[in-house]
């Protein structure tokens, strides 16, 4: 017998329902995001981290009305591995380990939020892992640690406190800026970047659709890199992509068909009760991922 989701939506932007038993799904602007109402995922440490900085993420979510979405994100740096993750992911998971599953029904706005990617430098050694979330699947790729090929510049600036020099890149689809300071001899930063004879404390893509800023710095920051242990399905780079541009696009159809052995049925309804069909038909993406050369 199928089981009828039916998604009620206040506005076009943003529905939560319950799917199975221990779901919810909230879309937003064209994207599909899911927690899990039941226990959460398990993490395993990988290593400690003897440094701590802190980044703004801003990117647009649509680049006709200039629309942005931020989160907050760590760069942990610890015995020759690093990691990039987002905070505010990390606290809405802590606060699902202490709600029950009807306090999250009655305000699933409230459990959703931050980035679900996880980025591993130098793990394993040489190479970079991405894990990332699309509904409620986990993915995880490697892929050799990029090489970017660096152009130094005159250009300077002051962020935090600590001077910094400029330089830019081609990397993937766009062209990059970087401020960074010799002054953390880090070369890393934010995202896959690193590479400079520095941390990278500010970068920025051409139009700025992209832009990651240094706002703290722990330099004894004594905590646990962790990874989420969960099953996950290994893939390639571009693969990934194709299956989240699937899911950014048509985020009805997706839930449908990852659901489709379970017989789940989705159904949307606007505030009158009525079917919303057009709601149904996929949807171009306003933005591009930060990636350009999947396609």
């Amino acid at each position: 017998m199928k089981k009828a989701l039916t998604i009620t939506l206040a506005a076009a932007l943003s529905c939560p329902l319950m799917a199975q038993s221990n779901q919810v799904f909230v879309i937003k602007a064209g994207k599909s995001v899911s927690i899990n109402t039941g226990t959460p995922f398990e993490q395993k440490e990988i290593d400690q981290s003897s440094m701590e900085f802190v980044y703004d993420y801003r990117y647009m979510t649509d680049t006709t009305d200039l629309s942005v979405t931020e989160d907050r994100m760590t760069l942990q740096v610890g015995n020759g591995l690093s990691k990039f993750s987002s905070y505010t992911a990390m606290r809405i998971d802590s606060l699902i380990r202490i709600s029950t599953p009807e306090q999250i029904t009655a305000n699933p706005d409230s459990y959703v939020g931050g980035e679900a990617f996880c980025i591993y430098k130098n793990y394993p050694k040489g190479r970079i892992t991405v894990t990332d979330k699309i509904s409620t699947d986990w993915f995880l790729y490697e892929e050799e640690t990029p090489v970017m090929d660096w152009t130094l510049s005159d250009s300077t600036c002051t962020l935090l406190g600590y001077p910094c020099k400029s330089a830019f890149c081609d990397f993937r689809g766009r062209r990059w800026t970087a401020f960074y300071t010799d002054a953390i001899p880090v070369p890393n930063g934010p995202w896959k970047f690193g590479g400079l004879p520095g941390l990278i404390l500010q970068i920025y893509d051409e139009g700025q659709q992209y832009v990651f800023t240094c706002v703290g710095i722990n330099s004894q920051a004594q905590k646990a890199i962790t990874m989420p242990d969960v099953p996950y399905n290994k893939t390639s780079r571009r693969k990934f992509y194709a299956t989240k541009r699937r899911c950014d696009t048509d985020p009805i159809g997706y839930i449908s068909s990852m659901n489709s052995s379970a017989q789940v049925k989705v159904e949307i309804k606007g505030p009158d009760g009525q079917p919303r069909t057009d709601l149904m038909s996929p949807k171009d993406l306003k933005y591009d991922y930060i990636e350009r050369d999947y396609k």
